[in-house]
């Protein structure tokens, strides 16, 4: 009767943890990228009361008489499962489809959330909107270099946020794309133009006219021009350009103009490129029957423009678009993934730390390493199902009144044997 006592007590003990467990689940089903909680259960100790006997002669064997003596938590798991995604509107919303954390830094330690909720601060920097703690990048991403604006700075990793309305300076055209038709039927002499705006170094647009013009059989040349108010082109000329018998591109690949720019103010020459398509090819300049259509198809300038909107994509890279239709890469969001995420310890906040348990974190970009994706202007919900906690609360309940009457009847048992003394 006293080892039941002992018994009841401990199972008294345990679903007061797992009471606990539950309540906190169900206290933190609103709480963004909240993961639940379960209580995993173990005997205790037992007394062994008869030793089992091996079969022997005509004796069969006992098997060991032994007696329980209560209950202990033998685990509290975190269920790690994706929570639903909600759109919010909000570009620093950022949920994580799949597998990995945020990387948070508070100034003496790292932090790990599903909680994407951030912000940006007074001095630019994204931050955990709950905590101010600065949420971290990966890689290079946004720190210029490649004809790319510089938006981060080289070895921080902190993620710095451009204001709206913050200016990007023009970039000067460099290449254009050569495509389209150039009629068979034309006689020697004749030409088609095409214009295509170009930008100087100093994102001032102008409109550069190219003349293609018939100089022999299956031959052409191209010749740019910009208005004279505003400069010249020279050497202008690209030839002689080639064609092959079936109207494929027989040369040149590629050639180029030096644009010299007068006006506004006197610019450097300005050298560019054009590529008119693949030798033996279909893809840039032909010689066909049916017409012109050789035009100037692409080019890489653009003048200067104005920060307007942020995005960031499932790869976890924050992109700005900019007022001159331009979109520039800002920075990427780190994730990190654990040998063991279960081995992490919570410390609120909806932040975990790096145990012994969990293994040292693995930090890179989404997309990669088995991180998952991103999905921007979103938050992940808490995945307890309440349901599920709702009837795990009914057989906590249940359990400890019928532990409860254990301790109950014991006592009574003892005060029944207590009354048998004289």
């Amino acid at each position: 009767m006293i080892n039941a006592i002992f018994a009841g007590e401990s199972a008294l003990l345990a679903f007061q943890r797992q009471l606990d467990v539950i309540g906190n689940n169900v206290a933190n089903s609103n709480t963004t990228g909240f993961k639940s909680q379960t209580v995993g259960f173990a005997d205790l100790l037992y007394q062994t009361l008869q030793l089992g006997v091996a079969p022997q002669g005509n004796i069969g064997g006992l098997n060991p008489l032994q007696k329980g003596l209560g209950v202990r938590v033998a685990s509290i798991s975190t269920d790690f499962t994706q929570g639903t995604l909600t759109p919010t509107g909000d570009p620093f919303n950022v949920a994580i489809s799949g597998n990995g954390f945020f990387v948070l830094d508070n100034g003496s330690d790292q932090l790990f959330t599903r909680d994407g909720t951030f912000g940006v601060n007074a001095d630019g920097f994204l931050v955990h909107a709950g905590t101010g703690f600065f949420v971290q990048r990966s890689g290079t991403v946004g720190e210029g270099g490649a004809g790319l604006p510089a938006f981060q700075v080289g070895g921080d990793n902190r993620i710095v946020i451009p204001p709206i309305g913050t200016a990007v300076p023009g970039q000067a055209t460099a290449n254009v794309t050569l495509q389209g038709n150039l009629d068979a039927a034309t006689p020697i002499g004749g030409s088609t133009s095409s214009n295509i705006t170009i930008f100087d170094s100093q994102g001032n647009s102008h409109v550069l006219t190219l003349l293609f013009t018939k100089t022999a059989a299956n031959t052409w040349s191209i010749s740019g021009s910009i208005p004279a108010a505003e400069g010249n082109v020279s050497p202008n000329t690209i030839g002689p350009v080639t064609f092959n018998l079936d109207g494929s591109l027989a040369g040149p690949a590629s050639g180029s103009m030096t644009v010299n720019i007068t006006s506004p103010t006197a610019l450097p020459p300005q050298v560019i490129n054009f590529d008119l398509g693949n030798i033996g090819g279909f893809l840039g300049l032909t010689q066909l029957g049916g017409g012109n259509s050789a035009a100037a198809t692409n080019q890489d300038g653009f003048a200067a423009g104005f920060l307007n909107a942020f995005n960031i994509g499932n790869d976890g890279i924050i992109t700005g678009t900019f007022s001159n239709g331009q979109t520039f890469p800002i920075a990427q969001l780190a994730l990190a993934v654990f040998p063991n995420q279960g081995g992490l310890l919570r410390v609120g906040d909806n932040f975990f730390r790096v145990s012994p348990a969990s293994g040292d974190p693995s930090i890179g970009t989404p997309l990669t390493g088995g991180r998952g994706s991103i999905a921007g202007a979103t938050l992940e919900d808490s995945n307890v199902d309440l349901a599920t906690e709702l009837a795990r609360l009914i057989i906590t309940q249940r359990s400890f009144e019928v532990n409860s009457d254990t301790i109950r009847v014991s006592s009574e048992m003892l005060q029944t044997a207590a009354d048998l003394i004289p």
